[in-house]
């Protein structure tokens, strides 16, 4: 800007100030309001490595592990999932929208051209598996009239099928408008799979296969297209296929999880459980049971040593606390199996999708007579294989290695085989039981696949009553009930109250808490509840 000269003029009583007014640049104006440490444009990388970093399944610790058996604790109030104390952890939210879904839906709008259609095939991919997870935990939600803007402000909610019918046409088209004759995804910015658009292809098939089977029993005709349609396309098969985030022991790198899990209950071994947490009985007698080669790679018992502990991952040490039978803590607590170092190590990756799940639902498919390319037995046992592996992407933390060998597998497999003479229902419970030890970690997909399959069965009624009776935990809210879907947020009801209750009504439950938790997902069919509250 040039500079502005003044000529003052005085008279008695007056002050005239002239002034010579010179030419302005506007756009320099202008800059004078720009933020120089603020980036006013997208760059399409970053926006992609954020969307994977926020990909992996969502934290739910003491919600789920606590209610599909992974752990156990004492304690009354923070047992949400295990005394259902309380309704905590059970509330949706609809954070997908204005985070996940609308980062990827921006990014695509500003990578167009036939250049990049794998970077837009890839966001879709991640798009559709954020809000799987979302409509699986609440039903009916907006959708074909979400993200509008000013232009759609109160949503109509779509049905579940609908939702899923979309998702599974969207996924499809993008599966297929990618290709290898255009550049990769993003390369080193991408976290997964380094741009590789085979290895992308194959993510998305896994979902594919994932949603189609989550129709097997509602809609098993429009099921078996998807599924046979997935594995068509090629879906997960080598561990080099892993989905998964690494993660390192260092400020600012750590994983997010096991971050949670030590400031909640595991700050340092041995004897300190804030919230009195520990494995399950469920959950390691199984294991010992079947005598899984995984047990002292996940669990250890620490050992009083005077006045500090000695870690015991042997087989045989590991006791995991019956859930829902105490609430005071007990004298031999210290017996108890809690997660090993291995396990709640902050460097330790987070995995999103694997294999061992492919080869899990390909099993499922055989043995429901569709067209996968493979028996059950096959994909079974390539599952079990594939499962052992991905600990081997842990770092080892003594006396815990991940690494576990083909002997140890091999002789898990023949202690453990194949029921290929078993009934249709015995085969599903030995797969869908497999897939609850195989995809530790992922408790929203394992709660989902357990409300399809209604495998394993669980058992809530572990309390003894002044009768000596077994009972479910006295004063539970969810009368003795695992929980099979989330609540809606609050604030729809207050922003978008219309199309809030018909979706309630629609799915035939109401607002009253106990019944809307226990209200089922339009998928999950059939008289079976998957608990046995029975002892």
């Amino acid at each position: 800007m040039k500079k502005l000269f003044f000529k003052t003029i005085c008279t008695i009583g007056t002050i005239i100030i002239v002034s010579i007014l010179p030419s302005c640049n506007k756009e320099e104006l202008t800059d004078l309001n720009k933020n120089p440490n603020q980036i006013e444009y997208v760059i399409p990388e970053y926006s992609f490595t954020a969307a994977v970093l926020e990909s992996y399944p969502p934290l739910s610790y003491a919600a789920l592990s606590q209610g599909l058996q992974y752990f156990s604790t004492y304690k009354e109030v923070p047992a949400v999932g295990d005394k259902f104390y309380n309704f905590n952890g059970t509330a949706g939210t609809f954070d997908i929208f204005n985070n996940q879904m609308n980062r990827l839906m921006q990014l695509k709008s500003q990578i167009p051209g036939t250049e990049n259609v794998n970077k837009r095939a890839a966001c879709e991919i991640l798009r559709i598996l954020a809000f799987h997870r979302v409509t699986d935990q609440m039903g009916d939600l907006p959708y074909l009239e979400a993200m509008q803007g000013n232009t759609v402000l109160k949503p109509k909610y779509d049905t579940q099928k609908s939702i899923y019918l979309a998702m599974l046409s969207e996924l499809d088209a993008a599966l297929v408008s990618m290709t290898e004759s255009q550049p990769n995804i993003f390369g080193n910015a991408d976290p997964y799979f380094k741009g590789s658009v085979a290895k992308w292809k194959k993510f998305g098939y896994t979902l594919m296969m994932r949603l189609g089977m989550r129709m097997s029993d509602v809609e098993p005709a429009l099921a078996k297209t998807w599924v046979e349609k997935a594995a068509a396309g090629g879906v997960m098969t080598d561990i080099s296929d892993i989905a998964y985030i690494k993660y390192a022991n260092i400020t600012g790198q750590m994983n997010p999880r096991v971050n949670s899990m030590i400031a909640g209950d595991y700050a340092s071994p041995g004897g300190d459980n804030v919230e009195g947490g520990k494995w399950s009985a469920t959950f390691i007698d199984y294991m010992k049971n079947t005598q899984d080669p995984r047990l002292p790679v996940l669990s250890v018992v620490w050992v009083p040593s005077g006045s500090a502990y000695t870690a015991n991952n042997t087989t045989a040490s590991q006791k995991g606390m019956v859930s829902g039978s105490i609430n005071t803590k007990p004298g031999d607590f210290d017996t108890y199996s809690e997660p090993s170092l291995l396990y709640i190590d902050r460097g330790s990756p987070i995995v999103t999708m694997q294999p061992a799940e492919a080869y899990l639902l390909l099993a499922e498919a055989a043995l429901r007579g569709w067209s996968v390319g493979t028996t059950a037995e096959a994909a079974y046992n390539n599952a079990v294989r594939s499962a052992m592996a991905r600990w081997s992407l842990w770092p080892t933390v003594a006396p815990h290695s991940g690494t576990i060998a083909t002997a140890a597998v091999d002789a898990y497999l023949a202690l453990n085989p194949y029921l290929t003479a078993g009934t249709f229902d015995q085969q599903l419970e030995q797969i869908s039981t497999q897939k609850w030890v195989s995809m530790l970690g992922d408790e929203y997909e394992i709660w989902s696949n357990w409300r399809r399959t209604k495998y394993p069965v669980f058992n809530y009624a572990n309390w003894t009553n002044t009768s000596g009776i077994k009972v479910s935990y006295p004063g539970n809210v969810t009368a003795g009930k695992m929980w099979r879907r989330f609540s809606l947020p609050i604030a729809e009801r207050n922003v978008n109250p219309d199309n809030y209750y018909e979706a309630i009504a629609r799915q035939k439950y109401s607002e009253e808490t106990v019944d809307l938790l226990q209200g089922r997902m339009w998928w999950d069919v059939g008289t079976g509840t998957g608990q046995s509250n029975t002892n």
